[in-house]
């Protein structure tokens, strides 16, 4: 055997010894040494023995597919559908009868009412507005003197006029046996007169005693009201 053989197998034994003492010292490290605060086993013992509860592990991402779009329920058509049905099922709303008009009827002024009467007045009472007081009691006179024809049949209606000027037509507002109860209005001048008259007929029908209200109006304010006692005989 040469030196340089000799040479060759002293280096390769110094390489295993030297491999030998790295194995051995690193299989015996763990167990030669019982300092736990310079490997941290026994922390590692307690972390793992401790009564915390353990973290789940999250679940792998998976791809899921992507749902379709469906289309947009109509909810118009089934809403008149469900509005149909319901007003199939339901009654028939009732007939409603048109309201009668009431129309009122012309009241019969009876004929020993009608025809001419020669009328005398005496002025019983004037009741105005303080500033139209004196000019009423001037304008009415005291004792008037007219001629009254009326005339006219329920279903034309009634009319009156006077030797006066005065024409208009005649409400008869009602009759109670011998007594009836009418009015009518006319203007004077730029007022309105409102004239509601009381005709009780004397047995025999020839005369008449009655009573008669004249009310002035300007803009619908009543200024006076001035009546009258009446007593009428029939114009031969």
């Amino acid at each position: 055997m040469s030196t340089r053989d000799l040479f060759l197998r002293s280096l390769n034994a110094s390489f295993l010894v030297a491999g030998l003492t790295a194995l051995v010292g690193t299989a015996l490290a763990p167990s030669a040494s019982a300092e736990p605060f310079k490997l941290g086993a026994d922390q590692k013992v307690e972390l793992e023995n401790n009564n915390y509860p353990a973290y789940p592990q999250y679940p792998t991402p998976q791809a899921y597919p992507t749902p379709q779009r469906r289309a947009p329920i109509n909810g118009n058509a089934q809403n008149n559908q469900l509005n149909g049905s319901a007003q199939s099922n339901q009654a028939p709303p009732p007939v409603r009868r048109p309201i009668p008009v009431q129309i009122q009827k012309q009241v019969v002024l009876p004929a020993n009412f009608l025809g001419a009467w020669n009328v005398q007045g005496q002025r019983m009472k004037v009741e105005a507005m303080p500033e139209f007081q004196a000019g009423a009691e001037a304008v009415f006179a005291p004792n008037t003197s007219n001629v009254w024809n009326i005339g006219g049949n329920p279903s034309s209606g009634y009319s009156m006029s006077s030797d006066a000027g005065v024409q208009t037509s005649l409400v008869v507002d009602k009759v109670e046996g011998n007594t009836a109860f009418i009015r009518y209005s006319h203007p004077i001048k730029n007022t309105v007169a409102q004239e509601a008259i009381v005709m009780s007929l004397v047995p025999g029908g020839a005369v008449f005693n009655g009573l008669e209200r004249v009310s002035i109006a300007k803009e619908g304010v009543t200024r006076a009201k001035v009546t009258y006692q009446l007593v009428g005989r029939r114009n031969r």
